[in-house]
This record gives structure tokens, C-alpha cells and sequence, in this order.
């Protein structure tokens, strides 16, 4: 093929993507503003920040729909090319219908490569803004992260065990703080202290009014107790590998998620949730391309107008929406593995595209 033509069928993608995106995305934004207006209404914020909340969603809705754009847009560019005769022109030109399909499976490529970018880069941040306005400033809610714990025991490293009645993540603070350090199996200190403050410039808790334990190695010794106002030395896993605050899954980026599981996994804590959550966000830009080639084989199996196309277009991302969200709640159950959770709906599709471009005798 050369390449005048194959940027004559590329152009024919974009525009249609990019209209399809902007309609998309003004109706997921059109949902949001309904679905949230009954909060705004009831909360004593100023109107610019409802506008702001639903600013800061954009580049997540953008993600979300770029799948559908680029199936839009696939539909769009080959049925413009069969209405126009273009297709049967190629094909008699001695060009397969691979050949001609081609530009287009590159366009979804380069789009997957864009909601990869924006995945990672710009909608995690501008998420948990719309996140911050909308929980903590017009609902109101002052742990929206859940950084407060409440009777906590976790392990802070091989040899370290800590109860906490109040652990704030905030305000990185623990309240009844007791640690025991353990020494062959058995406790050879604990530090039982009213309060615990984490000091950036030494990297360590410090521990206010309590009191210091140190237990002999033989049976019958005794154990040493002496009072303190200030300690320190010996705890220094800063506050935010302890306690970890609450999931937010938009709003964090495979770097994020790929460091929470390393911490968690540090701990012993179970790491489903969050591996499903990393394969989902792999697996995500991926859609794009699957996408492409499931419109490839809609427009080839079926004729369509492009009116015909677009309620298509919706049906099919809506019906690759759900069927993604229901593997995500199976791997979460621990139904399937978290790889299945993540790439099983992209390959089902794609399976199923490519038998039906085989069908329609593209290879």
C-alpha cells in the first residue's frame, strides 16, 4: 500500500474519534451533573466548586471513553470508504482487505498509546481533586481517605508489632501506642507510650509519656521498666507504608498501584483487590484496539449507516463496559485470577472479532 493512501484512510479516523470522544464525554459529563446537582444543592459550597469537581473529572471521563471513540471512528472511516466505493476500488486494485484495514488498527494503536499517557500522567491527580471537592467540600466528610484508624495492629517489620488505638494517617499521629520487638520469638522490648509522632528530619516515631520495657534473656531475670517523656530510635516505617489509606482506583497509576502491593505484600496483607486493579489498568488502554478490530468486523459482517453506527458504537463499548466490570467484581472475589480480571474481557472480544473477520474473509 502507499503511503499516500495509507494517510488518506488514517485521516478518515481522527476526525470521527475525536467528535465521538467530545459527545461521549459531554454525556458521561451531563450524568455526573445530574447525578451530584442533589448533593451540591444540600451542601453550602459555592457553585465554582461544583464546576470545578466536574473540570477535574474530565480527564477521567476522557479515559474511559476512548475505546469508544476509536470504535466509533472505525465504523465511521470504513463505512464511509464501502458507501464511497473506496473498499471495492482497493480490493480491485490487487490491495487485501488486511491491507486497507491496516491505517486504522494503526490510528487505534496510537489512541491506546494516548489513554496510556493519560491514564498515567494527568486523570489520577485530576481525579482525587474531584474526589477531594466532592467528598471533603460538598458532602463534607473530613476522612474521605479513611487516614483515622481505630484499634489497629499491624507488623512494622520482622521483628516489630504494633497496636494503636487511633492511628491518623493525616495528621501522622498514633494515640495508646504499644511495640513490642521480638528477639527469637519471644519479646525482648516493648515501648507502651501515650502518643506517637512521626519526625520527618530523623525519619523515626517519636514516642511521648510512656514507658520502656526491657525483658532478660534468662526465665528467671526481671524485667527493666523506666518512664520517658520523649523516645525514639528504633521505629522508623513512615506512615503511609503502616497504614495505607483507602483505595481510590481512578485515582492512583500503575506506578502507584505496582508500589501499594509491594508495601502490602511487605506487611503480609492481602494484595487482590489491588492486583486486579493493576491488570485492569493494563489491560485498559488495550481496549482500544480491541475496539478497532471488533468495528472492523461489525462494519464487514454487517452494513451500516453511520446513524446505524453510532447506536452500535454505544452498544457494543456499553456491552465491553459491563462485561470488564463484572470480571473486576469476579477477580476481586477471588473467582478468577487477577490476570483473567484484567485482560479476559479484552481477549474474549478479541477472539470473537477475529473469528468473525476470518468470516468475512479479511485473512
Amino acid at each position: 500500500m502507499t503511503k499516500v493512501f495509507f494517510k488518506y484512510i488514517a485521516k478518515s479516523f481522527w476526525g470521527p474519534f475525536f467528535f465521538g470522544l467530545g459527545v461521549f464525554v459531554s454525556l458521561l459529563l451531563f450524568g455526573s451533573l445530574f447525578d451530584k446537582i442533589n448533593y451540591f444543592m444540600k451542601s453550602s459550597s459555592g457553585f465554582d466548586i461544583f464546576l470545578k469537581y466536574l473540570l477535574y473529572q474530565l480527564p477521567y471521563f476522557t479515559v474511559r471513553m476512548m475505546p469508544m471513540a476509536t470504535l466509533l471512528a472505525v465504523l465511521f472511516a470504513l463505512s464511509g470508504m464501502i458507501s464511497r466505493g473506496e473498499w471495492k476500488a482497493g480490493m480491485a486494485g490487487g490491495w487485501r482487505p488486511f491491507d486497507m484495514a491496516l491505517p486504522l488498527l494503526a490510528c487505534s494503536a496510537a489512541a491506546a498509546l494516548l489513554q496510556l499517557g493519560v491514564q498515567e500522567t494527568v486523570a489520577p491527580s485530576f481525579f482525587m481533586r474531584s474526589e477531594y471537592l466532592f467528598q471533603g467540600k460538598i458532602w463534607g466528610r473530613s476522612d474521605w481517605k479513611k487516614l483515622v484508624r481505630r484499634e489497629v495492629s499491624f507488623s512494622a517489620g520482622p521483628d516489630l508489632f504494633v497496636t494503636a488505638q487511633v492511628f491518623d494517617g493525616g495528621s501522622k499521629t498514633m494515640e495508646r501506642v504499644l511495640v513490642n520487638v521480638y528477639d527469637g520469638g519471644r519479646v525482648s522490648t516493648e515501648v507502651n507510650a501515650r502518643k506517637a509522632v512521626w519526625d520527618e528530619a530523623s525519619g523515626a516515631w517519636v514516642f511521648e509519656d510512656g514507658v520502656l520495657i526491657k525483658y532478660g534473656e534468662g526465665s528467671g531475670s526481671r524485667p527493666v521498666t523506666s518512664a520517658f517523656k520523649s523516645y525514639s530510635g528504633f521505629l522508623r516505617s513512615p506512615p503511609d507504608t503502616l497504614i495505607l489509606e483507602r483505595l481510590v482506583p481512578d485515582g492512583v497509576s500503575i506506578l502507584d498501584l505496582t508500589g501499594r502491593i509491594r508495601r502490602l505484600e511487605a506487611i503480609g496483607a492481602p494484595v487482590v483487590v489491588e492486583k486486579v486493579q493493576l491488570y485492569s489498568k493494563l489491560a485498559g488502554p488495550l481496549a482500544n484496539i480491541v475496539m478497532a478490530v471488533t468495528g472492523l468486523t461489525l462494519v464487514l459482517l454487517v452494513r451500516m449507516n453511520r446513524i446505524f453506527g453510532f447506536g452500535v458504537a454505544l452498544a457494543t463499548g456499553f456491552s465491553f463496559w459491563v462485561f470488564m466490570i463484572m470480571a473486576q467484581h469476579a477477580g476481586e472475589a477471588e473467582l478468577i485470577s487477577p490476570s483473567a480480571a484484567g485482560f479476559g474481557p479484552a481477549l474474549i472480544f478479541l477472539v470473537l472479532s477475529f473469528l468473525g473477520l476470518r468470516k468475512a474473509s479479511v485473512f
